[in-house]
């Protein structure tokens, strides 16, 4: 796990710059930082040791000839196979580190050699023969890669922070991005806040070589698709068991301790349990984090705990300052994140930090098992013929039904939206907590909403959502992972970096879910229940209470923080600031009238929370 940056440019100091860039990563790789640099290209690393931790080890690495290099940040579990694999072919090893095997793996195979890796992984190759540079990211997106690029140079690195130290003043707001933002509260497809930065999207590579005075881009890609087929048969429980089995002990490779998330769900007790059966001759140590000793899922976390004899640790999260934390939010995201559970994120990963470098925990199974609740609707959707309207004028009248106060029209505008709705409508009602369509329209100027793009936002989701193929839970699912990358995936690496901390995930593991699909959808799931074999394995291990759970999401009590005094005040400056990207937006006058009543501002916390981020990182940037 580490920080990794580069710049390719003739006109550019480029050691001096990378010294630069090195600095913002450091909470990456407290371990050890280093920097290459030749005569047009450079690369800098910030390592934090976890297999491997010689000096031999540190990068950036050269092969044996030292005509390429490379700078690498993520985890190859599966190393030792694929080193003994390349050794039977010829080649020589001067470390035990991971990154020589993708190094050498990558010359002797090419980009082929990636579809191998069991693990995940943000890399830059340099051939420096050729001046040619590769960039690639893994399927799921676990490790972040940004870039800027123009005509004379490319310079990229794993935080935006990285980049704006040496591009900065020279950014703009991108507004056509700013839109996406506001509804769902993050960036997607390679976008950024920023037109002049853009993000390797999962599973992208790319080749950057030089032509006479301009630089080349070749790009290509790979990507996981999660297929339903209800002529599969159904899958044996033993057979999942195994293949996750097989994952979890994978994610046990490391040189230095590792511990487990232990939030008292279904998916972190379950690998946990699972772990400790697999290594019974150790004690494993767990962490919770909660909101006080009533937290329900604190009882949960200690039973499993007590189950498997772990060392437990339970961890209060207290609710931050006002003043503290949305400036925290945007020096670990650098562009506005509307994702407020990376608040509590943070927090349990600061703990952890100060127990290991490693972490294990449950992320992926609700985006493997169809565990939100939404997914229901597109089960119920995929034996239901609708007639596939897809007027946005009729999703902006169930916004408008789903925004009611009244039970009765809330489930009268989800009968619409399955009857009449087709797949990428329904879709985008689930998303229900931002700026959607019927609030732009409400409370944004007719100038703000154009400049935003209108409704290109919406049109461009539900055409991207009904071309995804397959019925309607499989497109779901393939949208929920989409989403990953985009949100959660994210809120992950910048919040556990932010602490120099490693996350593991068994479930986001590429071969153990090219194993589990394609899949009967009966097997996955069934209307009345969610993650269906992942429960039937919690009763495996006597953990049957822990599945009779309804899924809680992990979130901070945001209603008692937003509504406070502080918070008030500072809404209020907000929407009488005429010097502001919000007043450029919105309506000031009907953005106040939410304040008046404790209830409004409850109702429209989500969207109150990103216009907070907006404008400070507004107010910083330009």
């Amino acid at each position: 796990m580490c920080g990794i940056s580069g710049i390719f440019s003739s006109d550019r100091q480029i050691e001096q710059s990378l010294k630069k860039m090195s600095m913002c990563l450091s909470h990456r790789g407290p371990d050890y930082s280093a920097i290459y640099t030749g005569d047009n290209f450079g690369l800098a690393h910030n390592r934090l040791s976890i297999i491997d931790l010689s000096d031999q080890a540190n990068q950036p690495m050269t092969d044996n000839s030292e005509r390429y290099l490379i700078s690498f940040n993520g985890e190859i579990f599966n190393y030792k196979e694929l080193r003994n694999d390349l050794i039977k072919i010829g080649c020589h090893f001067k470390t035990r580190s991971d990154t020589e095997v993708l190094l050498e793996g990558y010359l002797k195979n090419g980009e082929d050699f990636f579809n191998k890796i069991r693990g995940f992984f943000a890399l830059c190759i340099y051939d420096k023969k050729e001046d040619v540079a590769i960039l690639s990211r893994d399927i799921f997106g676990k490790k972040p890669l940004y870039y800027h690029i123009d005509k004379k140079e490319f310079i990229f690195g794993s935080e935006i922070k990285s980049i704006l130290e040496i591009i900065k003043p020279n950014i703009s707001i991108d507004y056509n991005s700013l839109s996406h933002f506001l509804w769902k509260g993050y960036y997607v497809d390679g976008d950024t806040a920023y037109s002049e930065i853009k993000s390797l999207l999962p599973g992208e590579t790319l080749k950057i070589s030089r032509f006479q005075d301009t630089l080349n881009i070749e790009r290509s890609s790979k990507k996981i698709k999660l297929a339903l087929s209800k002529k599969e048969p159904k899958k044996d429980i033993k057979d999942i068991e195994e293949s996750l089995n097989n994952s979890i002990r994978y994610r046990f490779i490391s040189d230095v301790p590792f511990s487990f998330l232990l939030s008292g769900g279904i998916d972190s007790s379950l690998i946990t349990t699972m772990a400790s059966d697999l290594n019974k001759e150790k004690k494993l140590e767990s962490h919770f984090l909660g909101y006080g000793a009533d937290d329900p899922f604190r009882d949960h976390a200690e039973f499993v705990s007590k189950n498997i004899n772990s060392v437990h640790t339970n961890h209060e999260m207290k609710l931050p300052n006002f003043e503290e934390i949305v400036p925290l939010m945007l020096s670990i995201f650098d562009e506005p994140f509307g994702d407020y559970s990376a608040i509590p994120s943070h927090e349990i990963y600061k703990k952890v930090s100060k127990f290991n470098k490693v972490v294990i925990s449950g992320d992926g199974a609700d985006e493997m098992f169809a565990g939100y609740k939404d997914s229901r609707l597109f089960y119920l959707k995929s034996f239901i013929p609708s007639f596939n309207f897809k007027n946005l004028k009729f999703l902006s009248i169930c916004y408008r039904l789903l925004d009611s106060k009244y039970y009765f029209f809330r489930i009268l505008s989800y009968f619409l939206l399955i009857l009449f709705g087709n797949d990428g409508i329904l879709s985008m009602a689930t998303y229900k907590g931002g700026w959607n369509l019927y609030y732009r329209k409400k409370y944004m100027t007719s100038e703000g909403y154009k400049l935003i793009g209108g409704e290109k936002t919406e049109l461009k989701e539900l055409m991207s959502f009904n071309n995804s193929g397959g019925d309607s839970l499989e497109r779901y699912l393939n949208y929920d992972l989409k989403r990953l990358s985009f949100d959660f995936l994210v809120k992950v690496d910048r919040t556990s970096m932010k602490n120099s901390l490693e996350v593991r995930s068994p479930f986001l593991d590429k071969n153990f879910v090219e194993g589990l699909f394609p899949v009967n959808p009966n097997h996955l799931f069934s209307f009345f229940s969610n993650k269906k074999r992942l429960k039937e394995l919690l009763g495996k291990y006597g953990l049957q209470k822990i599945g009779r759970t309804s899924k809680q999401g992990f979130t901070p009590p945001l209603e008692k923080w937003i509504t406070s005094s502080e918070s008030k005040k500072f809404l209020m400056k907000i929407f009488e600031d005429q010097d502001s990207i919000i007043s450029q937006l919105f309506k000031l006058d009907k953005l106040k009238k939410i304040l008046l009543k404790d209830k409004s501002i409850i109702k429209n916390k989500a969207r109150l929370w990103f216009l907070m981020i907006l404008y400070v990182w507004q107010k910083e940037n330009f």
